[in-house]
């Protein structure tokens, strides 16, 4: 709905004219869920439905989430040797979590009322003059 005027070359008429694709979409089959468990340390090959196998290995008991050059390092090795790490992976102690960055509220959306999530048209225009 955004930037589908003339002139956009992001509009619907331009894409269709130029069949220019705006997103690699592709068809995916509901396959069945492919699920695997395993012990911290451990590796487990698993086998996709087109046949192909990816190694997963989870971070051992003694790994330490804190030491950013250690995680790196050992991210790589597992990298290097075909594996995909699984597990916490790195804990930045002094970055701020989600919620503080972006200023979001304690109650969860599906909990606010309704005239909080829609305040009005004249609120709307509000802030939409802010980004003008």
């Amino acid at each position: 709905t955004f930037n589908d005027h003339a002139g956009s070359t992001k509009s619907y008429l331009y894409t269709r004219e130029w069949h220019y694709e705006l997103a690699p979409v592709d068809f995916v089959p509901v396959r069945e869920e492919i699920t695997t468990s395993y012990e911290k340390g451990a590796a487990r090959t698993v086998v996709m439905h087109d046949g192909s196998q990816v190694r997963f290995r989870k971070v051992p008991e003694d790994y330490d989430p804190h030491d950013r050059t250690a995680v790196y390092s050992y991210y790589r090795k597992r990298q290097q040797q075909g594996e995909v790490v699984t597990g916490l992976l790195y804990i930045e102690e002094s970055s701020s979590d989600m919620h503080s960055m972006n200023g979001t509220v304690e109650t969860p959306l599906s909990e606010l009322p309704y005239e909080d999530l829609c305040p009005g048209s004249e609120v709307l225009e509000a802030l939409q003059d802010q980004f003008r």
